[in-house]
């Protein structure tokens, strides 16, 4: 089976074991079956490791990794899995989600008939924790994606922050293919630092690269419920930091371009206070100057930002309620 393996699928697992069998199952059930399976769980707290254990001798799956201590990112468990993946292409089914079984089938015909493409992503359906139907990412964003079929549904690096940057179209990872060798051109050691945005830094970096297309069938299925990360990443600043490690770390690529610019400033703009309040001090530091020496923002505007990102992580005021409350005295300023 070895030689034969075009798609290596990673499961990534932190206490799902809610959903952690139907994961697996709608992977099993792929019509494709040209793939191999490697489960990794970062040390979960609840059942995860006994319904694991349930699928131990199938030969599909080609290992299974308990971490015995947690990562504290799922990004260090992508890397974990794709440095151990064989296959050409790779698939990375977050574990709370389920997919279509022609998932592998339609998005692979489509990446491998077209070799500048660097991943492919479809649309998804929005569940409840029961599964039961919401929407989907093309109707919640439909405005997006109605932008995205007028450039032929492709995302390359001419309007990367169109989709990647100024919106995400791309709500979920498991809706996407990868050509594995793409992944292989990012830097893991960048990637393993974020905790909630690393699937942005992935696909930005894919898209300055290669070509991204949007398949418009719903092949996807991405649970809404209490337990998601990206709603705990809100609550606790972490996406915020995240998104401003990403505009540093490819805003000289991204610079190139007129529209690229623009929307990164207005993205900038938008979000600046946030970073201030939650992002490291350093990178803050370092886009603000980026986007100073570009002259893509005016004085008044550099001296505002530099004035409350000082305050906020040069002066100590005392308390987190403190600088909660001049936060938010800021964003009614705004």
């Amino acid at each position: 089976m070895l030689n034969s393996i075009i798609v290596s699928i990673i499961i990534p697992n932190y206490n799902h074991a809610l959903y952690l069998k139907q994961r697996i199952d709608s992977v099993l059930n792929q019509t494709f079956q040209d793939f191999e399976l490697i489960i990794l769980d970062d040390c979960s707290t609840d059942s995860s490791r006994e319904i694991i254990e349930l699928y131990r001798g199938n030969p599909k799956i080609l290992q299974i990794i308990y971490n015995k201590k947690n990562s504290g990112g799922v990004f260090k468990q992508w890397i974990k899995g794709i440095e151990k993946a064989k296959g050409e292409y790779v698939w990375i089914a977050e574990s709370d989600d389920y997919s279509a079984d022609t998932f592998l089938e339609e998005t692979l015909k489509v990446l491998k008939n077209d070799p500048a493409l660097g991943m492919v992503f479809t649309n998804s359906n929005t569940v409840t924790n029961k599964g039961a139907f919401l929407t989907t990412t093309a109707e919640s964003k439909n405005g997006t994606y109605a932008k995205l079929a007028t450039d032929g549904n492709i995302i390359d690096r001419y309007n990367v922050s169109s989709f990647l940057i100024s919106e995400m179209i791309i709500e979920n990872a498991g809706c996407v293919l990868f050509r594995k060798k793409s992944l292989l051109s990012l830097n893991f050691s960048e990637l393993e630092k974020y905790i909630n945005t690393g699937d942005r830094f992935a696909y930005v970096g894919i898209a300055l690269n290669a070509q991204v297309r949007y398949i418009p069938k719903a092949l996807n299925f991405m649970r809404s419920h209490e337990h998601n990360t990206t709603k705990k990443s809100f609550e606790n600043g972490n996406i915020h930091k995240d998104r401003l490690r990403v505009l540093n770390y490819y805003f000289n690529d991204m610079d190139d371009y007129t529209s690229n610019r623009e929307n990164i400033v207005a993205f900038y703009k938008t979000n600046y206070l946030s970073f201030i309040y939650y992002g490291e001090y350093q990178d803050n530091i370092t886009l603000l100057k980026k986007l100073k020496e570009k002259k893509e923002i005016r004085s008044r505007f550099y001296q505002l930002v530099w004035f409350n990102l000082f305050l906020f992580k040069k002066v100590d005021l005392k308390s987190k309620i403190l600088k909660g409350i001049y936060y938010r005295i800021l964003l009614m300023q705004k």
